[in-house]
């Protein structure tokens, strides 16, 4: 009987990584992938990426600057080219929490985005590889909880409260006092506990644990009003 495969090709080792095209691993990948080259302009963007990007279906996306795409996040190009430069100078990956309108519902996110510098057989950088993951917000009682990390939820799994009043329990979760509440959203603070009881009365409780723990069973924990989301980049530097 003769060998369907051959054991060269399917078995894995150093030497048989360099004969692996990088394209045929992100062509397959559910994970947005794509690269540029020193100058910024795009090389390259696998079907991940065109959905994640909100990138409009035919576009000619080779060659292309960020400022050139016809999506929200052309307009953080200065904060994205910085960051490729700093990848290829640094010699090391370079982490950013990029905020804005992504996939193709265009809902405000942040979402995780390394990127990497390529080099080619002389150690000479040639642009950088990125790619993109939701971000996740962790917080410390989560971590001493043993929870899993959960990713940000801009829409309340529940709806029992006005929008004025999920302002309220997301910095009442976050263990913030009423004064302060009340700074932030530019209210009196007889106007915060006015609301922060309304909120009790709905759910009958009497305190604050009683709305933490509340918030842990519904997964209002992980919600965050839209409104405090600004397209941006932050830096990991």
């Amino acid at each position: 009987m003769e060998e369907n495969q051959n054991p060269e090709v399917t078995k894995l080792t150093v030497d048989s990584l360099g004969k692996i095209p990088m394209l045929a691993i992100m062509e397959h990948s559910r994970i947005p992938w794509g690269i540029k080259d020193n100058q910024s302009r795009t090389v390259y963007i696998n079907e991940a990426a065109l959905d994640f990007a909100n990138i409009p279906v035919g576009f000619d996306f080779e060659g292309r600057l960020d400022q050139e795409f016809p999506c929200p996040w052309a307009e953080l190009a200065p904060e994205l080219q910085a960051q490729d430069r700093k990848a290829e100078s640094s010699h090391k990956p370079e982490e950013a929490i990029v905020t804005s309108y992504y996939t193709r519902n265009a809902v405000l996110e942040p979402y995780y985005l390394p990127k990497f510098p390529i080099y080619n057989k002389e150690g000479d950088v040639l642009g950088t590889i990125w790619c993109a993951k939701k971000f996740s917000f962790i917080s410390i009682s989560e971590f001493f909880n043993s929870l899993k990390p959960s990713v940000v939820n801009l829409t309340p799994p529940v709806d029992t409260f006005t929008e004025k009043e999920l302002d309220i329990i997301f910095y009442a979760f976050q263990k913030l006092s009423t004064k302060d509440i009340a700074t932030k959203l530019s209210l009196s603070h007889r106007t915060v506990e006015n609301r922060l009881q309304r909120i009790y009365d709905k759910i009958g409780v009497n305190s604050l644990p009683g709305l933490v723990e509340y918030c842990h069973k519904t997964g209002l924990n992980n919600y965050v009003p839209k409104k405090l989301l600004r397209e941006g980049v932050e830096f990991f530097w």
